[in-house]
């Protein structure tokens, strides 16, 4: 696993990891989003971007069983993260029961982000995802 903290960048605004297909993965992505996070003054942001990444990345690791890159893009007070892997395979929604194991993942990435879709890629695809600063009520 390599990558680059947020703050090597030159504007500060984007940082960027090549992951492996390995379940350690996960533990790693969060780590690292929540360490970018801290280092933007986005700390609010961690508990819901951090949810969604893990389970974009369980994904990648699980389905697509390939190396990925894990991107984050501050845009203001809101993050894009995005999840670029070799599968052609787009994630697919899945029902799930209340005794199921599986299924809730997408559901989840959908719950804790403002918006989140799937882009093509040349050798893949992309899964994407907008985190907000949630508004005190």
């Amino acid at each position: 696993m390599s990558g680059a903290h947020p703050e090597d960048r030159a504007d500060g605004r984007e940082a960027c990891w090549d992951l492996l297909a390995v379940p350690e993965t996960v533990t790693a992505a969060r780590r690292l989003v929540r360490e970018a996070l801290t280092a933007w003054g986005l700390s609010a942001l961690a508990d819901d971007l951090t949810v969604v990444v893990s389970e974009v990345v369980t994904n990648a690791v699980v389905h697509a069983k390939s190396a990925m890159t894990l991107s984050l893009h501050r845009q203001g007070r809101s993050v894009r993260g995005e999840v670029a892997d070799h599968s052609p395979v787009w994630p697919t929604p899945l029902p799930a029961g209340p005794n199921e194991e599986h299924g809730r993942g997408l559901a989840i990435v959908a719950a804790y982000s403002a918006r989140w879709g799937v882009d093509p890629a040349p050798d893949g695809k992309i899964v994407w995802f907008v985190c907000e600063e949630r508004q005190a009520s």
